[in-house]
């Protein structure tokens, strides 16, 4: 089982369209995906998937520290699952609840879930855990940078997006740091992009620039076709017209340099 976070200071820059299309994609493949919503604006549970928390809630499991499995809801598509974010996140967020060791929850409920689904074997197998973050630096992020074996950062090239994701690298390390030492940055993905402007030409080398190897050879460029997916509840790859296939194609390959770069 691996677990992958989503995190960027910035909103907009595509985090949850991202974890629901490249959670798809590795459907797709045949692989069984639990995504978990961690961002108290319900985007990627309740928006996307339209999947509303049940009676077990990922907030009570982590301030309880108890079983996250009685969380875990289906989706409308095969071999994908969820557990959406909830009211009680807030609290967590805010600090306003107050937990005992409570950057490490989350990490302490994936470890108890990985060990019993290692025991039960079989189908009851979960290949990939995709986590969706808050657009900010707290303590929900954080929870998910401790639990996670990897981060991938979606990036909006603008000059806004160009300044957060600094201060995002270095609360990743930070994490590194502090609560969880073989934490991988994956890579950047750039979003949102129209590779016909100069401005976006422009600011897409900037960043390869500054990082890098660490910047996908995928951009995923701007759509209307992704956001009608989303409003759809429908990931790309499962949308059926073809006025979507050149954007499935973009997930897909994102989802392919993912699975290279972490072997």
């Amino acid at each position: 089982m691996r677990i992958l976070t989503f995190a960027n200071l910035k909103g907009g820059s595509a985090k949850s369209t991202t974890t629901f299309n490249l959670a798809a994609s590795l459907s797709e493949a045949g692989l069984k995906v639990l995504c978990i919503d961690l961002d108290p604006q319900k985007t990627l549970g309740e928006a996307f998937f339209g999947v509303h928390a049940g009676a077990e809630t990922l907030s009570s499991a982590l301030i309880n520290d108890s079983a996250i499995e009685d969380a875990i809801l289906p989706t409308d598509f095969e071999n994908l699952f969820v557990i959406p974010a909830d009211d009680g996140l807030k609290g967590i967020k805010s600090g306003q609840t107050q937990l005992e060791g409570g950057e490490l929850r989350l990490r302490s409920c994936l470890m108890r879930l990985s060990s019993m689904l290692d025991q039960l074997g079989g189908s009851s197998r979960i290949d990939w855990i995709l986590i969706d973050t808050p657009p900010s630096l707290d303590r929900l992020t954080m929870n998910a940078l401790a639990a996670s074996d990897y981060v991938l950062v979606p990036v909006d090239p603008g000059a806004g997006g160009r300044g957060a994701l600094g201060d995002t690298i270095e609360y990743v390390y930070s994490a590194r740091k502090w609560y969880n030492p073989t934490l991988q940055l994956v890579g950047l993905v750039i979003n949102n992009t129209d590779p016909r402007t100069i401005y976006d030409q422009t600011t897409e080398q900037l960043v390869r620039e500054i990082y890098g190897d660490l910047v996908f050879d995928i951009v995923i460029t701007a759509s209307v076709r992704v956001r009608e997916s989303a409003e759809s509840r429908v990931p790309l790859v499962f949308c059926d017209s073809n006025e979507f296939v050149r954007y499935a194609n973009m997930y897909r390959a994102l989802r392919d340099e993912v699975l290279q770069r972490v072997g």
